[in-house]
């Protein structure tokens, strides 16, 4: 494993008074009401609990390990990041969502996998976590159909508390804060709980089971995420997803529009309504959903989608747009110099469109694809 980043945060104290914001409750949807169960069957998933267990065998190594860093004067958060560096020099990245104990046994993963296993670590202290979302490149990634978003957690393991002082609030407090795979070129995209950590397990497992066209195990995945982040517009989007795939249009419908109307709303979930909407010959809706897609940020296989479905109906500049678009976006996916280049063909300009198609040949890793490209480029090249 390449060497993974230690950030060590000092702790900073301001004054202040205290005071209790008062905060109108607002009643969420609850998601489970909204699901059509009698359509799927629940199977057996991890429990929270197993999750982060884990082996005997390797607790007692940590636990050792630690008495001595103790021994040693190193505080209880470093030594968290000192073991991860020391036990998992042949860690490999692999895009699997694993168990804590899964993950020692294959020693790969990715990083929710080690955001898993390093907050089974802090268990074994007793320290306090926090995550930060972070988003890396590539950015974007599809398989199966689906599009998936290469953003991955790096784990705050808090110190231990000091005790508090009167009239004194703590703002920032000492710990470390480890990243993981941190040569990908990662920003950071937002604040996670332990929560969000849990639901993404989960929801990962659900987004593999519906590429592995396994319902029952989406929908059950689904639920297990539910628990823990309620209100999460992707749990919506999927739950909208499970029920379309299951031939269930009509719950399908009842779940986007319960997550439009209380602004639980994602660019992935107003997509998805939206090919929900031309499939149930909702023209209006059609509109009014691709009115709300404009003020949204797209990602690139949005825009991909966006022009292809203009190269058909005739709009070649807006499809070239778009995909000028999603290229500055992501210029490592190699669909969008091809569709690019059919764009640039209709439009009389085949020797640009060698060259787009040249480029979608460096990018693409996929042989069968290749084999595809190759074959367009020398077709154009007897023309």
């Amino acid at each position: 494993m390449k060497s993974i980043v230690l950030v060590t945060l000092f702790l900073v104290f301001l004054s202040a008074c205290k005071s209790t914001p008062t905060t109108p409750t607002v009643e969420q949807p609850q998601l489970t009401a909204l699901i059509n169960h009698t359509r799927f069957k629940q199977i057996d998933t991890p429990s929270e609990l197993s999750i982060f267990e884990l082996p005997n065998a390797e607790k007692k190594r940590f636990l050792a390990y630690a008495d001595q860093q103790q021994l040693n004067g190193v505080r209880t958060d470093r030594i968290i990041y000192n073991y991860l560096e020391n036990q998992l020099s042949d860690f490999s990245y692999h895009g699997d969502t694993l168990t804590s104990s899964q993950t020692l046994t294959r020693a790969h993963g990715n990083c929710i996998s080690l955001a898993v296993l390093t907050q089974s670590y802090a268990n074994a202290l007793g320290l306090e976590t926090s995550f930060q979302e972070v988003t890396s490149e590539p950015v974007y990634a599809k398989e199966s159909g689906m599009v998936y978003v290469a953003n991955h957690f790096r784990t705050m393991v808090y110190a231990p508390k000091v005790e508090k002082k009167e009239n004194v609030i703590q703002v920032f407090r000492p710990g470390t804060l480890i990243d993981y795979f941190p040569t990908r070129g990662s920003f950071y995209s937002g604040s996670a709980s332990y929560n969000d950590l849990v639901a993404k397990f989960y929801g990962n497992l659900a987004a593999k089971a519906f590429a592995e066209e396994n319902l029952n195990a989406a929908y059950s995945f689904i639920l297990q995420a539910n628990k823990f982040t309620p209100n999460d517009p992707e749990l919506f989007n999927m739950a909208g997803m499970l029920h379309r795939r299951a031939g269930d249009l009509k719950n399908a419908e009842v779940i986007y529009e319960t997550a439009i109307y209380n602004n639980l709303s994602s660019v992935n979930l107003v997509n998805n309504y939206q090919l929900l909407a031309k499939q149930l010959g909702k023209t209006v809706l059609v509109e009014q959903l691709t009115s709300q897609l404009n003020y949204k940020e797209r990602d690139p296989y949005e825009l991909l989608a966006l022009a292809k479905n203009e190269l058909q109906t005739g709009y070649i500049n807006r499809a070239k747009d778009h995909l000028e678009l999603a290229l500055f976006k992501a210029p490592y996916i190699s669909e969008l110099y091809l569709e690019l280049a059919k764009v640039r063909y209709q439009q009389g300009k085949t020797e640009r469109s060698k060259r787009l198609l040249k480029k979608a040949i460096e990018y693409e890793r996929d042989d069968k694809k290749l084999d595809v490209y190759q074959a367009k480029l020398l077709s154009l090249q007897y023309k």
